[in-house]
């Protein structure tokens, strides 16, 4: 391996109540010359808690003492919490009668989000979104209008925003290209997380910042299509009965490594994928 060579993670989870957690991951992760990570919050559930607005902030209190203990492992880190578009879609499809209800809870739990980038605890709000599955209308509206509200709090708060979405193509593309324009955001801080091929073709010829998951088939395409523009996640969700999913942040370097050996990818590519694009949007020290 060249020795300037080192790996970011632009999207993963970590969950040290049932998981490894993140002084595990970090530590392995370095070991493949990781040097940044961003750590995104999980559900309640995922750790055990109600989904109430307490059990949201105290999933959020996970997420900033993990971001701290990898910091303390020698990663650059940077940290979101957000409200899960599935989550949203769980409790409107529980009561679709009182969606309003649901609007009200996330904008409570996003104005606690917004208080926590205002001191400097998190940077930024994520994952937020639409449903990328087949979803009730009443959801995927009740999602959008969430979605925006997120958006309008990123731009006032000049904070970065992780977006989970549908896998459209063009339109998922352009949704988000005209919400940028529409709520005058910082294109640099709009993030289209676990975008596939076709929809980060799309992204890309619109100006959009995005992460592809690190897995073999994917990268192979990517890198032939794509100009190092972008981001690689592992969107690891630290959950011992599912194993590995989406992937480990090691095994998004292996894949790197193996493209890089088959002469897939020069390491002037890598570089500005794994350095370059993550100093220049979270503004991190290179390594």
């Amino acid at each position: 391996m060249s020795a300037k060579l080192v790996f970011a993670d632009g999207h993963s989870h970590t969950n040290p109540v049932k998981g490894l957690g993140i002084r595990n991951i970090a530590k392995k992760f370095k070991q493949v010359n990781g040097w940044f990570i961003a750590l995104v919050s999980l559900p309640p559930h995922h750790y055990g808690l109600d989904e109430t607005l307490e059990g949201y902030k105290k999933s959020f209190d996970i997420l900033i003492n993990e971001c701290r203990v990898a910091r303390e492992e020698g990663l650059r880190v940077t940290c979101f919490a957000g409200i899960h578009p599935a989550e949203i879609d769980r409790m409107v499809s529980q009561d679709p009668k009182h969606s309003e209800k649901v609007i009200e809870f996330a904008e409570q739990a996003l104005n606690y989000i917004a208080k926590l980038v205002k001191d400097g605890l998190i940077d930024g709000i994520g994952e937020i979104g639409r449903p990328h599955y087949k979803a009730a209308p009443e959801s995927f509206i009740a999602s959008e209008i969430i979605l925006r509200r997120a958006l309008e709090i990123a731009r006032d708060l000049q904070c970065p925003v992780h977006l989970h979405l549908e896998q459209g193509g063009f339109v998922t593309a352009k949704s988000i290209a005209d919400a940028i324009s529409l709520l005058q955001l910082n294109r640099e801080k709009v993030i289209l997380h676990h975008v596939d091929v076709l929809t980060s073709v799309h992204a890309q010829s619109l100006g959009l910042l995005f992460t592809v998951p690190g897995k073999l088939p994917i990268l192979s395409e990517v890198f032939k299509r794509l100009k190092p523009v972008y981001m690689i996640e592992s969107d690891f969700i630290d959950d011992p009965k599912r194993p590995g999913v989406s992937s480990y942040p090691w095994q998004i370097v292996e894949n790197q490594l193996k493209l890089l050996s088959e002469g897939m990818v020069s390491e002037e590519y890598l570089y500005k994928i794994n350095v370059d694009v993550i100093t220049r949007v979270y503004g991190v020290t290179p390594p």
